[in-house]
């Protein structure tokens, strides 16, 4: 499986401002007049970083860092560096940053950062290792926040490569192993995690939130007995803040009426009960049962802490059941809220159907002042928009654009492969695929990809099986490299094989692509009714996913989602929103 967003529920996504690649700025070179002094080398550099121009803005600032003895401006270097993506302009800035300021941990750190971005695994394990083995030793609670922000920055993925199979002794503290479970949870590898957190021990809340890793875990590889004793154990502690690790391991478990019930036990809970009745109204959702959910989302409108949630799900509820008119004005009320940018990708969608394609791009464009992550995120949004409306060329176009601003950025050179396979552009998208693999030979995420793209179009079909058991190597419990498994394993004729496979990746994560191929292979060896009840529990869990729609479209057109009957699925952990 390959997907636009490549890291499930954790990734960011990245673009870039749509007046930045209009054609009105002008590059600025770095010059003696830049370099006069820090500030005006910062000037000049902030001038084109806020007009989204990255590749200038990190040369400007790399330049001005190695002409001045300013550590700041050494550390501004490197962040701008980070943000922008220029991993190797950063890695040098922060090479100078170490130089200035000897032993600083945070520009050891961006250096790891800038290695992970490169997936130069061997390289970051070395510094983060020299940064551990230091003396004096940093204390185990910086450790522990060190993964934690590397975990969060740089990926889950990057950073778990990096410390698998380390012996360093600074990583056998408690805080540091229950750090290294949450990793190894969040990196796909559920034996792993297993393996920090039956290290990690601890006392009371310490304990309880082991052991709620122990059960995603344990739920994680299906080891269901396992999973309960450990999420029982989590939330036995009334006052610990895992109250809700049962419920997780249960959605895990596909126990989702054992899961509902628990909830219901908890809605009157003082302390859970909010929390309770939210994923109460989020599972009704996502099980198909649009009737039960409208009423509990709206039931939590009164909740200050829910009301957003509940808002958000009743305009996608609106919009399912064709009121365009309040969809808009429930999406219109979150803007400022945490849902603002979610919901205005949501009323883009709307408006682009509608006919109304500038404005939905207009809608999705950064405000002003916003900063270079935002103007990532909203560009990549509008070239999402536009490749699954039938303008993967524009899309394509765009992004080709945006690579002139942000040379080599790994995200975007991904995003374009991905837009160029939506194209039709095959042949293009394989070499796209193909170098960055040869560029980042480490990254699972890559070698996915180019196995998956091969075995979708039926390319070199025991190469990409190859590539995907590689990737499966790294992330063995990553759902998306699970349905590549399943896929390639039915295009070369091992449907039966494949179905285990695509089951399990199916539990973990009930993604449309996911159950459309599930169901489809099930359908191909005999199983129609099975084949059925699969994509029954896809629509419910991502009715409006393409692949899966047209998958449905082409085996069982009768097939339809029952309003306001029981469904039986669940996204993820059920914490959606």
């Amino acid at each position: 499986m390959i997907m636009s967003v490549r890291h499930l529920g954790s990734a960011r996504w990245c673009g870039f401002a749509v007046a930045a690649f209009a054609g009105v700025v002008a590059p600025w070179a770095v010059g003696s007049e830049d370099l006069k002094s820090p500030n005006a080398a910062m000037l000049a550099a902030e001038i084109n970083l806020q007009r989204g121009d990255c590749d200038q803005a990190s040369h400007q600032y790399l330049a001005a860092s190695e002409k001045f003895t300013d550590t700041k401006l050494a550390a501004r270097a490197a962040d701008v560096a980070l943000q922008c993506g220029q991993y190797s302009l950063a890695e040098q800035a922060a090479a100078r940053w170490q130089t200035l300021a000897p032993g600083a941990s945070e520009a050891v750190l961006a250096s790891v950062r800038a290695q992970l971005g490169q997936f130069h695994i061997t390289a970051a394990r070395a510094e983060f290792l020299g940064w551990l083995l230091r003396s004096p030793a940093p204390a185990d609670a910086d450790v522990a926040a060190a993964i934690d922000t590397l975990s969060q920055r740089a990926g889950a993925e990057p950073t778990l490569a990096m410390l698998r199979g380390s012996q360093a002794k600074q990583l056998a503290a408690g805080a540091v192993e229950r750090t290294l479970a949450a990793v190894a949870l969040d990196g796909w590898d559920f034996a792993l995690s297993l393996r920090y957190s039956a290290q990690a021990g601890g006392e009371g809340t310490d304990a309880a939130v082991t052991a709620a890793l122990r059960g995603r875990a344990h739920a994680g590889l299906g080891d269901a007995d396992e999973a309960l004793a450990a999420a029982h154990a989590a939330a036995a502690d009334h006052g610990a803040p895992e109250r809700f690790a049962l419920i997780d391991v249960l959605l895990l478990l596909d126990r989702d009426d054992q899961a509902e019930t628990e909830l219901m036990n908890l809605r009157t809970d003082q302390t859970a009960g909010a929390e309770a009745r939210r994923r109460l109204a989020v599972l009704a959702y996502t099980r198909g049962n649009y009737v039960l959910a409208e009423q509990r989302f709206r039931e939590l409108l009164t909740n200050p802490e829910s009301q957003a949630a509940a808002v958000y799900y009743l305009s996608v509820l609106a919009a399912q059941r064709g009121d365009t008119s309040a969809a808009l004005r429930g999406y219109s009320a979150l803007a400022g809220t945490s849902l603002d940018r979610v919901a205005r990708q949501r009323m883009a969608e709307l408006l682009y159907r509608d006919g109304q394609q500038e404005n939905a791009i207009q809608l999705l464009a950064p405000a002003e002042g916003a900063d270079v992550t935002q103007r990532l995120d909203a560009e990549l949004s509008v070239d999402e928009l536009l490749a699954s409306h039938g303008a993967a060329d524009r899309a394509v176009t765009r992004i080709e654009q945006a690579l002139k601003h942000y040379p080599q950025h790994p995200e975007l050179l991904y995003q374009h492969a991905v837009f160029l396979e939506r194209a039709g552009k095959t042949d293009r998208a394989v070499a796209a695929l193909d170098a960055m693999h040869r560029d980042r030979p480490q990254d699972a995420g890559i070698t996915n990809a180019l196995g998956y793209t091969l075995a979708d179009h039926s390319l070199e079909l025991p190469r990409a099986e190859q590539l995907i058991r590689e990737a499966l190597r790294d992330e063995p419990d990553n759902p998306a490299m699970l349905d590549s498994l399943g896929w390639v394993l039915y295009r070369r004729h091992q449907g039966r094989e494949a179905l285990p496979v695509l089951e399990r990746a199916f539990r973990l994560f009930h993604d449309g692509d996911i159950g459309a191929h599930w169901g489809e292979v099930l359908w191909s060896v005999g199983e129609k009714e099975q084949a059925r009840t699969a994509w029954r529990r896809a629509l419910a869990a991502d009715p409006d996913n393409e692949t899966l729609r047209a998958v449905v479209s082409r085996f069982a057109p009768d097939l339809k989602v029952p309003q306001g009957a029981p469904g039986q699925v669940r996204p993820g952990a059920g914490t959606a929103v």
